[in-house]
């Protein structure tokens, strides 16, 4: 399978722009490799911050569900199904971004993170926020480092959610009720 014609200009321009631009280089590699493993810590930190054990279990339990099923199991069965070049294979250039020829459809990369800033939706909804604007971010750093098209980004988000409205289904209800009140988690203390 080919990508889709627009997503080949797109690319393009956009993956020739950041390999002739040094400055751009490492702003990519930053946010296409480095802000994945921020995130993950960041909302690490955040649980560690609930105030139940019971808050932490439930959030957890709903990420590294959303995680597995979404990254572990639906991403895994696509890759063994869906084979399309990734950009910088494509265009025969070399990646921003070092990665390994395999299948980018969808990203593994949306698809972990996804579940994980919905997770941040549930907790405290500015963390949300931020940590879906993190995440686009990410998809168009990678795009930009040549390892993914745009349908790569939006599939591993959409499979992303999935896994995480799976996961929600599937966690005890109980769980869930009392526990999802954005004032659970602490806000950090600003020094006046």
């Amino acid at each position: 399978m080919l990508p889709f014609p627009f997503e080949e200009t797109i690319v393009k321009a956009v993956f020739g722009a950041v390999s002739h631009a040094s400055f751009l280089k490492p702003v990519t590699v930053f946010f296409g490799s480095v802000v994945p493993w921020v995130t993950g810590i960041w909302f690490t930190l955040s649980l560690i911050r609930a105030k139940s054990f019971k808050l932490k279990f439930y959030y957890l339990a709903l990420a590294a569900l959303g995680v597995v099923i979404s990254r572990g199991i639906i991403t895994e069965a696509a890759y063994n199904f869906i084979y399309i070049p990734r950009p910088f294979e494509f265009l025969d250039m070399a990646p921003v971004i070092p990665h390994a020829l395999q299948s980018g459809m969808p990203s593994g990369h949306m698809a972990f993170l996804t579940p994980l800033a919905l997770a941040f939706v549930s907790m405290k909804k500015r963390f949300g926020f931020i940590s879906g604007t993190l995440i686009v971010a990410i998809g168009a750093a990678r795009m930009a480092g040549g390892v993914h098209w745009a349908s790569d980004i939006v599939a591993g988000i959409l499979v992303g959610i999935a896994g995480f409205l799976i996961a929600k289904a599937i966690l005890p209800k109980k769980l869930s009720i009392g526990y999802s009140e954005p004032a659970e988690i602490d806000e950090p203390k600003r020094l006046v």
